[in-house]
């Protein structure tokens, strides 16, 4: 009797662990997918086993010329064939996903995945996509840059920030997809068009007009972003002939306060304080955004160093030794300096014997080419590149790489800095008040007189590049 109570136990005890902890939601149910969505289904199972069928006999090769038959080669299988060995999605172009995005071609690439033009079937658009690696750290790192880009999309409703705006995401065979607005290519594609020469005064000072407004919209209590890969390839142009720009890749970004890299920025726009292991915060975006902008005009980057070293000893030949209350609180001072007899610090001697130039020998004066014509000479007499003009920029610039990030130029001062401010000639501006700014306090929308924010034309004139019209293009892998 006891024995049949146990087995009737027993039996109970399977039935209930085969029920389920999860039900399964009524659009996947069998029923429905062999009725209502039959066509559907059959569609899905054909594409399934073709694909599967091509990866196999990818896997497989003929044998020796004898006729022998096929030697199955130990072939490792991504993803039931869907990936390539570095947990990339197999990119093919004509691919239907989600019966909504027509897949066209692959335009970016990086270590977080890759990114792939799309027509939208609903929304009828072109789209890009940014398809990350199926691999758990990626996932984890996309999933903070969905949060980050709809927070920021959030409180700027009507758009008028310049950061990309995240339509909406999904999981597709594994894979975490974002789905953005379409831009047309980057400033370092930019530059390349105009052969690194560099683009003018004017449609420099349209960039950073935007990008410090950018930079104050990440500011604001409620958001407190730090972009950390502030770079030419991140700033995409809207329109290829057309000054607007918007701010991508949010894929390093964290808030402040939430900070989990200590390796961030790429090397040539990497701040002094992330070099140094300081903690940081959004100052160091600032500091990106003054290499950026002397590397827009002049069609170079201003600290192009080869590793952290070399970029220290780069940054210390243009602005000199950093101050002695930076580097005695800094983690890797000893990387860079030695402390000296009297309390100082004096750049170490590097190993490989690279010949630096003394500090501060390497003047930004002569880098922007402030006297001479703008860099290279090339600007001189053009309107819009006086004197003046670069005094102006050179100021702004060196506040931007000011070594202390509490007395570096915030975003509101920098939008209110006389490189921005209205000039006797109409030609050499962009506004006619302190700013166009949308974050500014001071306005002038309303006005009737107010120039509009964005460029005509990119390509409408010498004001805007050395060689007239550039070439459209694509985003450069990034």
């Amino acid at each position: 009797m006891a024995e049949a109570l146990q087995l009737q136990q027993q039996e109970a005890a399977a039935m209930q662990n085969r029920i389920p902890n999860n039900f399964r939601e009524p659009s996947s149910a069998p029923l429905r997918k062999l009725s209502v969505d039959l066509i559907k289904t059959y569609k899905h199972i054909n594409e399934v086993y073709y694909a599967k069928k091509k990866r196999r006999a990818q896997g497989t090769t003929q044998g020796d010329e004898s006729g022998n038959k096929k030697n199955k080669v130990n072939v490792h299988v991504f993803n039931e064939g869907y990936d390539d060995a570095n947990h990339d999605y197999i990119i093919n172009p004509g691919e239907k996903w989600n019966d909504r995005y027509e897949i066209d071609s692959l335009i970016g690439k990086g270590s977080f995945g890759q990114v792939v033009k799309a027509y939208d079937h609903v929304d009828q658009e072109q789209v890009a996509i940014k398809i990350i690696k199926n691999k758990k750290p990626f996932l984890n790192q996309a999933q903070i840059e969905v949060k980050l880009l709809e927070l920021m999309n959030r409180h700027d409703a009507e758009n008028k920030y310049y950061i990309v705006r995240l339509k909406r995401h999904f999981m597709f065979r594994n894979h975490l997809c974002l789905v953005f607005e379409l831009l047309s290519y980057n400033l370092y594609d930019l530059l390349r068009n105009t052969n690194f020469r560099g683009v003018s005064l004017n449609l420099t000072r349209k960039f950073a007009q935007q990008l410090c407004t950018a930079l104050l919209f990440l500011a604001t209590p409620e958001i407190n972003i730090i972009h950390c890969d502030l770079k030419p390839e991140n700033i995409l142009l809207c329109n290829p002939k057309r000054s607007a720009i918007k701010i991508v890749d949010f894929g390093s970004s964290c808030q402040l306060g939430q900070r989990i890299y200590q390796y961030i920025q790429s090397r040539f726009y990497r701040s002094p304080e992330v070099l140094l292991g300081i903690p940081y915060d959004l100052a160091i975006d600032m500091w990106s955004l003054g290499c950026i902008l002397v590397e827009m005009h002049t069609g170079e980057p201003l600290f192009a160093g080869s590793n952290e070293f070399d970029q220290m000893m780069k940054i210390v030949e243009v602005l000199g030794v950093p101050p002695r209350h930076i580097l005695d609180q800094a983690q890797k001072t000893r990387k860079y300096f030695d402390l000296m007899p009297d309390g100082s610090y004096a750049p170490k001697k590097p190993r490989d014997n690279k010949k630096y130039k003394p500090p501060c020998s390497r003047k930004l004066h002569d880098i922007i080419g402030a006297e001479n014509g703008g860099p290279g000479g090339r600007r001189s007499g053009e309107a819009g590149h006086t004197v003046a003009d670069y005094l102006k920029f050179k100021d702004l610039i060196l506040r931007m790489l000011d070594f202390d990030p509490k007395t570096r130029i915030s975003p509101y001062y920098a939008l209110q800095h006389n490189f921005f401010k209205k000039t006797t000639d109409e030609s050499t501006n962009t506004s006619n008040s302190t700013s166009t700014s949308p974050a500014m306090e001071q306005q002038t929308a309303s006005s009737p007189s107010a120039k509009p924010t964005h460029a005509p034309d990119i390509g409408s004139g010498p004001a805007c590049f050395v060689n007239g019209m550039v070439s459209r293009g694509q985003l450069r892998p990034q």
